[in-house]
């Protein structure tokens, strides 16, 4: 990989959004209202850098995010006045959101954690989408998939994320991986050659790279992600043979409400064998992070593996172009999927058992309708801006200048540094989730807090399964609505 190969592709990405608008333009308007409308967006990473810029560098190079799409949409419908919203994604995006839906005053258009939607379906705060779905897409060229129904364009990634009444309310338009980025340099000084293909090879490449005198893993302790990719990761290959026994819908998905199910049964819990061997080799893992992870957040956990001094960062195709750009890199980098795990590691897991796609119903086009565009006559105008922005011949153009994520809607183009990660995006779902997709947000902060003593040493794992199974019933009750 070359050092400036994401510079070099902003700029053709740049030169890509703006030719889209004038092949948006080509096509037809939709049948929606001809009175003046405002409409506001809350694009999250999509949002322009004229507006809101994601770097202090000032040679950064410029982002045009959706700018190129509301644009292209404007010049469609002139009665229609795009308002994007300078609201930076941030640890109080949460927050900021729960404020705007309570009080009825969110933009017209949100980005959504799809985790976030599927718990506040019951407030009635989101439009669902199944009716529109349904329509045609009226910006995709007649017989391409879509254009019957706007659902056809899309893969399969955009249902793992029902709410529990069976809806969908987030808009999933690309597709996000997790991987291994790892350093080459400290690799071959350690002796490993390639990649490892199990569970068993990464933990021995992690004994090497110690030996070598390199930490093994730059890992943030102070952050639910990479703790909660790996355990996920493990449950879905301790846990294969239990699927259909939790699947009551047969989809070969394990929803929120399945899972709950299970817990209030009496079928699923931390107490049981594998749950219990899953968190040793948690421990295990942890046994390889640096000196300090526990208090280490997300961007100490990144300098620390961009420096040089980190064997293996976990971390997702977001993190690709600020890796490629850095200028402080020295080494030549490289990514694997999280590799499978086998019968070498236990006997409670088979051999053989498929990948899945780990990051399936997560993206940066996640985009939600709050029920207040009902109240403000926007909603029509507002899933038909979303039908145009899903249209391949726009979103492409967007996903492929932002360097993050692939189109998750048949027919897009795709960012070519973003082929490393192609083969796992086309793997299935994962059926089971991670920790804190499984049930909700309050379990996943409890699941971090229970089991970071034990992963440090302080707390016996006898602990650690009862204090977890203590909150499991109780996430399980919140999820079943008791």
């Amino acid at each position: 990989m070359a050092l400036d190969r994401g510079h070099s592709l902003r700029k053709v990405g740049r030169g890509i959004a703006l030719a889209a608008l004038l092949l948006a333009s080509a096509w037809p308007a939709a049948a929606v209202s001809q009175e003046q409308v405002t409409l506001t967006i809350w694009a999250g990473l999509y949002t322009p850098s004229r507006i809101l810029p994601m770097s202090s560098d000032p040679n950064a190079p410029e982002v045009i995010g959706i700018d190129a799409v509301a644009d292209a949409y404007m010049k469609l419908h002139p009665n229609v006045n795009i308002q994007l919203i300078a609201n930076p994604i941030s640890a109080d995006s949460r927050r900021w959101l729960v404020t705007q839906l309570t009080g009825g005053v969110a933009p017209d258009i949100i980005w959504n954690s799809p985790d976030w939607a599927a718990e506040d379906y019951r407030k009635n705060w989101l439009v669902p989408l199944e009716d529109y779905l349904g329509k045609p897409n009226p910006y995709i060229a007649e017989g391409e998939l879509g254009s019957e129904k706007w659902y056809d364009s899309f893969m399969p990634a955009i249902n793992v994320w029902r709410a529990a009444d069976g809806k969908l309310y987030v808009v999933l338009a690309d597709q996000i991986q997790v991987g291994i980025y790892y350093n080459k340099d400290l690799f071959a000084k350690a002796g490993i050659d390639g990649v490892p293909t199990d569970w068993e090879e990464l933990m021995q490449d992690a004994e090497k790279l110690k030996a070598s005198g390199a930490f093994p893993f730059a890992q943030s302790g102070n952050s639910l992600d990479q703790l909660t990719w790996v355990s996920g990761w493990l449950t879905n290959f301790y846990y294969h043979d239990k699927i259909g026994t939790y699947d009551s819908d047969g989809d070969g998905l394990l929803s929120k409400v399945e899972m709950a199910t299970a817990v209030k049964n009496g079928t699923y819990s931390f107490d049981q064998q594998p749950n219990r061997e899953r968190l040793e080799q948690l421990k295990r893992f942890a046994g390889y992070w640096q000196t300090g992870a526990l208090g280490t957040d997300d961007a100490g956990a990144q300098r620390l593996f961009q420096t040089g001094r980190a064997g293996m960062w976990i971390s997702g195709s977001w993190a690709l172009q600020t890796i490629l750009q850095d200028p402080e890199r020295k080494f030549d980098v490289g990514v694997f999927y999280l590799p499978n795990v086998n019968s070498k590691t236990s006997p409670l897991v088979a051999d053989n058992i498929p990948p899945t796609n780990k990051a399936a119903g997560y993206g940066i086009f996640e985009f939600s309708v709050p029920q207040s565009t009902v109240e403000r006559g926007t909603v029509d105008t507002a899933f038909d801006f979303l039908m145009f922005a899903t249209a391949p011949q726009n979103l492409g153009p967007m996903v492929t200048e932002a360097g993050i994520a692939a189109p998750a809607v048949h027919g897009a183009t795709a960012n070519p540094d973003l082929e490393l990660f192609a083969e796992s995006i086309s793997y299935p779902p994962a059926p089971l989730q991670e920790d804190d997709s499984m049930f909700d947000f309050e379990f996943a902060q409890k699941f971090m807090a229970i089991t970071s003593p034990y992963l440090g040493g302080t707390q016996s794992l006898d602990d650690t399964v009862s204090r977890l199974d203590v909150e499991l019933k109780a996430a399980a009750a919140r999820v079943l609505g008791e």
